[in-house]
């Protein structure tokens, strides 16, 4: 019977990963195809083999720029998301103030609503109003917003710690901010790791937000709208090919950035989930 249920576990993961697969393999092997041949039909393999697609997208559309200002857009989100995070998480495990208990209560229940479509615009008139738009280097700081998770991540981190190493550092006469920048902060690697991980590939997809700010300035478009741009560069029909070249060139960077890192992505949400 154990023998049984193990194997029905494997069969069930591969059925699970199958299925799972199947839509990015059919948008890879229709990336090669032309045009006309997505248009009128066929199977998933191409009849002729179009390679030109990916340069076309690549040198003639402007997509290392998108590409460029992709990994600046999800690197800077990621990184004050994360500094932001473990500050709050490290306040949250360590301190008592009147109001804690509500607060937290507020900052975790946001994680389970949506604020983005009611937040969009207040966010872009005071990115417009501080001229956070005109570089893909500052469209970030308009972009730091729920925190809820990486919050309740860190405090269930820095709780799992305990609290005899600040009671230590307090001996030695360590300042509350020394204690956190000299001694938690990098025992939160793990976490941290996997908290900039998951955040970078959510920034990376992210759609509305980098299209709203790059409507005054298209330099700082990121590589999610300009594959949705792509769509009305043919010659009278949507330009498939170039399209789904596009979305290609978009996923396989978090495509292998998940497959290299993802034990230490599960292994840190574990540690994080940790309750002391």
């Amino acid at each position: 019977m154990k023998y049984l249920l193990k194997w029905l576990k494997y069969v069930i993961l591969s059925v699970v990963a199958i299925l799972t697969l199947i839509p990015v393999l059919y948008v890879l092997f229709y990336s090669f195809k032309s045009n006309q041949e997505l248009i009128t039909g066929g199977g998933l393999l191409p009849r002729k083999w179009v390679f030109s697609n990916y340069s076309e997208v690549w040198k003639e559309l402007n997509f290392s720029l998108y590409f460029y200002n992709s990994v600046i857009f999800a690197t800077v989100s990621s990184g004050l998301s994360v500094f932001m995070g473990a500050m709050s998480g490290y306040v949250f495990a360590r301190t008592q103030f009147p109001g804690k208990r509500l607060l937290s209560l507020l900052i975790i229940g946001v994680m389970f609503v949506s604020l983005g479509p009611m937040t969009l615009f207040p966010k872009f008139k005071l990115a417009v109003d501080w001229g956070l738009t005109n570089s893909i280097f500052t469209i970030p700081l308009a972009a730091l917003y729920g925190l809820g998770a990486s919050v309740f991540l860190y405090e269930g981190f820095v709780k799992s710690l305990g609290k005899e190493m600040d009671e230590a550092a307090i001996v030695d006469g360590a300042s509350y901010f020394k204690r956190f920048y000299r001694l938690t902060l990098p025992l939160m690697a793990p976490i941290t790791a996997t908290f900039f991980l998951l955040e970078f590939i959510a920034e990376w997809n992210n759609y509305i937000f980098p299209l709203v700010m790059s409507i005054g300035n298209p330099d700082t478009k990121t590589l999610t709208v300009g594959v949705v741009e792509l769509r009305n560069m043919g010659s009278g029909a949507a330009a498939w090919n170039l399209l789904l070249a596009g979305s290609m060139i978009s996923v396989i960077p978090v495509l292998v950035v998940f497959i290299v890192l993802n034990r230490q992505i599960v292994g840190g949400l574990a540690q994080g989930a940790v309750k002391g």
